[in-house]
């Protein structure tokens, strides 16, 4: 083969220069166009789109190195710019459609007034009117006032920034999964789970569902790591569990109730812990005294005095109540005993009906909700799997175990725009079990059995 000629061979980087030049030159027309015609609310996304990127591309390329599959690193990449534009989507629906009636709405305006506070020197007296008491609203009120401070208040670009956080998410349970769960056929859960569109449309917005993708991604990743016998996941989900308890206790709860039961059933020996039968003593030591902060901060968001099937049902009643009115509601299926639970999954789960919508949104969610349903359907071969892997797999374990207490939870809202909102905090998990691998016909494990273990 002759060799290219030399114009040739410095064609290729002059012509990238041509594209970036051309690309910069593009960008900064529109930068300027757009800060002549709208408000900073919206071309200031064209600063901070450019940074989140930046920032984002660097951690994909460290993502990409430790994938093993060039596959998922492609992917990768393209889930994050989906998810971008998720962002745009929901920005547009939420300001344009409904004129900014949404909870995205208050908290670009306590972080404004807590962004201008810190730069202006009143951040006290702002501080004590926007963030009374550290949890829930409030501190998503911190949290945008802390964004605000180095993206400047932009919707959209503040949007953009919650959007990037979920995506975050996303890639921690997807970690969590190549490492609790290895078996699995993670392409498939990769696939769904960056790519279905109540994951890509919901926690993409300045609010809590980003906020709580975000850590429940962390968390998710922090449990595989400790169901794994790896001490560092203590660390890892402790700033996960951390973050959720900072805005819903109650799914931190959840979640760590779900991980305890997980943890005592891991099978294999205590000589494979990095740290022997002590770490391993300690570590369930710890894991109670956590459970037990946990318990007692879900019992103060919830107000109640004391923690028993009483005060439990309490919360439910009250949940029904407040959460059965407006167009959307609907009559709640609370199971109260084994036979009801069928019909509490696939409402929390997949409902609304398609004939059960009542606009734009709902309808959406329906159709995701009978495409999912369909593919468990034809899951079954998979899901046959399911009770022997429960057994050998402690992440699966975790994953289901959370998934039935998170039904059991939200089986008493009766609103389909409240479910749909939240059940984005389980949908990761749920995703686990589509990817579960296929049976090996006989004939391909007698060849495995022959062939042996790979070096």
């Amino acid at each position: 083969m002759s060799a290219l000629p030399a114009s040739q061979k410095a064609g290729g980087p002059r012509v990238d220069a041509t594209v970036g030049f051309a690309a910069a030159a593009a960008y900064l027309i529109l930068l300027a166009l757009a800060m002549t015609r709208v408000s900073y609310d919206v071309w200031g996304a064209l600063v901070v789109a450019p940074a989140l990127t930046a920032g984002s591309l660097i951690l994909l390329t460290r993502a990409r190195r430790r994938e093993v599959d060039p596959w998922i690193g492609k992917l990768l990449v393209v889930a994050f710019v989906t998810k971008m534009l998720g962002a745009v989507v929901r920005y547009a629906v939420t300001f344009e459609v409904y004129a900014g009636r949404a909870d995205a709405g208050g908290y670009h305006g306590s972080g404004r007034r807590l962004a201008a506070a810190f730069w202006n020197g009143t951040w006290d007296q702002v501080y004590a009117a926007e963030v009374p008491k550290m949890g829930g609203t409030e501190f998503m009120r911190l949290v945008t006032g802390v964004v605000y401070i180095f993206t400047g208040p932009t919707k959209l670009g503040g949007f953009l920034v919650f959007s990037c956080l979920g995506f975050w998410g996303l890639y921690g349970f997807y970690r969590a999964f190549r490492i609790g769960f290895p078996e699995g056929d993670h392409r498939r859960y990769a696939v769904l789970l960056f790519f279905l569109p109540s994951l890509l449309y919901w926690p993409s917005s300045i609010g809590k569902e980003a906020w709580m993708l975000f850590t429940l991604g962390i968390a998710a990743w922090g449990a595989a790591l400790v169901l794994r016998y790896r001490s560092r996941g203590y660390v890892v989900l402790g700033l996960g569990l951390a973050g959720t308890a900072a805005v819903r206790p109650h799914i931190t709860l959840l979640l760590f109730v779900a991980l305890f039961i997980a943890y005592l059933w891991r099978r294999r020996s205590w000589v494979e812990s990095q740290t022997g039968l002590l770490g391993r003593m300690a570590g369930i030591g710890l894991m109670v005294l956590v459970g037990g902060l946990v318990l007692t901060q879900a019992a103060d968001f919830f107000h109640l005095q004391d923690l028993d099937p009483a005060g439990v049902q309490q919360v439910l009643d009250r949940t029904q109540d407040q959460s059965s009115k407006g167009a959307s509601q609907f009559s709640v299926s609370r199971p109260k005993s084994p036979g009801e639970y069928p019909d509490a999954v696939v409402t929390v789960l997949f409902r609304p009906y398609p004939w059960e919508a009542g606009n734009a949104q709902a309808l959406v969610a329906s159709v995701e909700g009978t495409l999912l349903a369909l593919l468990f359907v034809v899951s079954l071969p998979r899901l046959a799997r399911l009770p022997r892997l429960l057994v050998s797999t402690p992440y699966l374990l975790f994953a289901v175990a959370y998934i039935l207490m998170f039904v059991f939870a939200f089986s008493s809202v009766g609103n389909f725009g409240i479910i749909t909102r939240q059940r984005t905090q389980v949908f990761p998990f749920v995703l686990v079990l589509l990817a579960l691998p296929l049976p090996v016909r006989r004939s391909e494990s007698e060849k495995l059995a022959a062939v042996g273990p790979p070096a």
